[in-house]
């Protein structure tokens, strides 16, 4: 009796355990959450490029918890839910993806088919037909799957939109746009970017100081004064001007005198000191037919000679002397100045020969300011020298502004033989792009 009174006390522990135990022991009370199927109605669109499109499918009971969406095509999960709302659905295709049917799965629901969806193959560029050209011009691109739907096909020369003139799956011909930048073709199939190769748009070219298109005259196309021409009637291969089809239009027919009875037996004459400046360009169109003179070694027929004196004057020979090679040479001549009291010659030469009986571009520019003479064929630049500090074509008077033969000719030094046409001078040194704009614009 004594033990349980002394024990009494830890009555109400035992039961509260028990009390405890007990509702440790009885079953938990979970909810369990039913979700509706979904509904798709749709989906567009049914075909598109894998990695790229995205697919819209429409319908109800979607939710909008995108994690709990999964699309396929074909298999191929998709990777990229974009979206989610009840009744909207927006996937990325994925990079994989397989042509077949599209499968869609809202949490524990299964639609096994909500239409099927084409992969297309991805257009692709394949060449141009030109690498550089002025606006207007037409491209002709080849490749595969452009389709025909002018509409969903757009191409950009450097951001610059170009108009399509004609379409094919495998060919585009595009207009190039006024204002384009040189850089590289982009044509968009269904808004997908392909990238195609490098298109230069032409330079701009500053107007010349004085043009001679030699269009059955010597006038002057920027409004200055006429050229004129000379020739020596004794002597029996000169010949009066004559006029034959150019390389635009007319051009210059020039019979190559070999100055047998007299120092300048014929030549052009522009208008005196017309060349005079520090920065300096010459552009003309030649087509250089005459024979090797019989009766000296003298080969310099002259394409333009401007100067006062046999030893003060700049010039574009369409070969060098026997002895120094048979290439085109532009030449800054300088003697018995203050800044050269001696002899010296500035001698561009051409890395190749100028073609006999044939069109060929030719410039030549002098730079005061860079010091440097360059000679250029078809576009090309060819050969240049780097001048003294002190040279410069404006140290001399260019009281002799000549074309087709030299300034101060001695007897049997020849003159120029064959057709000039499009004859430029500019009062400064264009670059290379310009000089090639120069070419191509009549090439």
């Amino acid at each position: 009796m004594k033990s349980f009174i002394r024990n009494w006390k830890f009555v109400p522990a035992v039961l509260a355990a028990a009390a405890i135990y007990a509702g440790c022991t009885k079953g938990p009370e979970i909810k369990s959450y039913t979700y509706p199927a979904p509904e798709p109605t749709g989906m567009f669109p049914e075909r598109g490029y894998a990695n790229f499109a995205e697919v819209t499918i429409d319908g109800s009971s979607f939710g909008d918890y995108k994690n709990a969406v999964k699309v396929f095509f074909n298999g191929i999960p998709a990777d990229t839910v974009r979206s989610c709302a009840d009744g909207r659905i927006v996937v990325k295709v994925p990079a994989n993806a397989i042509s077949g049917k599209v499968s869609l799965q809202v949490w524990n629901h299964t639609v096994d088919s909500v239409g099927a969806f084409t992969v297309v193959p991805y257009p692709v560029v394949k060449t141009a037909s030109r690498d550089i050209g002025l606006p207007g011009e037409i491209v002709e691109i080849t490749g595969t799957g452009f389709g025909t739907d002018l509409a969903k096909v757009k191409v950009d020369f450097n951001g610059t939109t170009g108009t399509i003139t004609e379409i094919s799956d495998t060919l585009l011909k595009v207009a190039l746009p006024v204002g384009f930048s040189s850089g590289n073709i982009k044509v968009a199939v269904n808004d997908y970017p392909v990238a195609g190769p490098v298109v230069r748009a032409v330079a701009t070219v500053p107007d010349p100081i004085y043009w001679l298109s030699f269009e059955g005259d010597l006038k002057d196309n920027m409004g200055g004064a006429s050229a004129t021409y000379t020739y020596s009637a004794t002597d029996g291969t000169a010949k009066p001007i004559a006029w034959a089809a150019g390389k635009k239009g007319q051009a210059v027919k020039l019979a190559g005198s070999g100055n047998r009875k007299a120092t300048n037996s014929q030549f052009i004459a522009c208008p005196p000191q017309i060349s005079k400046y520090p920065e300096l360009t010459v552009t003309a169109w030649v087509n250089w037919g005459s024979k090797d003179h019989p009766d000296s070694s003298w080969f310099q027929e002259p394409i333009f000679d401007f100067g006062q004196a046999r030893g003060l004057r700049t010039a574009l020979m369409t070969r060098m002397q026997a002895n120094q090679g048979p290439n085109m040479v532009g030449r800054l001549i300088f003697e018995k100045i203050p800044e050269f009291t001696a002899f010296k010659a500035f001698d561009a030469k051409a890395d190749k020969e100028l073609k006999k009986n044939d069109w060929s571009h030719v410039a030549m520019t002098i730079s005061t300011a860079d010091h440097v003479l360059k000679v250029y064929i078809n576009g090309t630049l060819t050969g240049s020298i780097v001048l003294d500090n002190a040279a410069s074509p404006t140290l001399f008077n260019h009281n002799k502004v000549y074309i087709g033969a030299p300034t101060n000719g001695v007897l049997n030094e020849p003159a120029f033989g064959g057709l000039i046409d499009e004859f430029e001078i500019f009062n400064q040194a264009l670059n290379a792009d310009q000089v090639f704009a120069n070419y191509y614009k009549n090439r």
